[in-house]
């Protein structure tokens, strides 16, 4: 099983997705934004890219990181992460249910003004601001389709109560048995 969360930043993909992570059991986290981060370190300086989601091979290395974790551990898989771009979303969607047909997708939501307050405080990657503030228009216009997950709106919620409602919509076996 594959729990996909996405979600424009700052609404609390990473925090909701280790909440999952231990109450389901041997859930693994993954999360697919390390592996943009090296792409920017190794490929900024031949390809610049506004995005790191815009390099193919970060699609590729996001499905196939998936793969080899669920070949490997046999482990269900969380993975939170902000994608706007339809044509992205679809690719990695379809890849993700390649590796695991029981695939889940969530789309979390807030209002804007929640999104900046919660991000401007984020004291663990205050370099990501900036682009934070400069997509949260785009990223809530886009997000606001249900083709990107099943909305679990966040506004007035304590992580712990979006992780309820996401469990209460896995399918009955991966809340209790936590796999296939």
């Amino acid at each position: 099983m594959i729990v996909f969360i996405n979600g424009p930043f700052g609404v609390g993909k990473t925090t909701v997705a280790r909440l999952l992570v231990h109450r389901m059991p041997h859930a693994k986290l993954y999360d697919p934004e390390i592996i943009g981060g090296v792409l920017r370190r190794v490929l900024g300086p031949f390809a610049k890219v506004e995005d790191y989601q815009d390099y193919t091979l970060w699609r590729r290395l996001v499905i196939g990181g998936a793969r080899l974790l669920r070949t490997v551990s046999g482990r269900p898989l969380v993975v939170p992460m902000t994608v706007w771009k339809r044509n992205v979303f679809d690719h990695i969607v379809t890849g993700l249910g390649r590796v695991d047909g029981d695939l889940s997708c969530f789309r979390l939501t807030a209002p804007q003004h929640v999104l900046i307050d919660r991000f401007s405080s984020d004291t663990e990657d205050e370099e990501a601001y900036s682009w934070r503030a400069s997509h949260v228009g785009v990223c809530l216009e886009a997000l606001d389709n249900p083709t990107f997950g099943k909305e679990i709106r966040t506004e007035g919620l304590a992580p712990a109560a979006v992780a309820d409602q996401i469990l209460e919509n896995l399918p009955l076996h991966a809340r209790w048995s936590g796999s296939r």
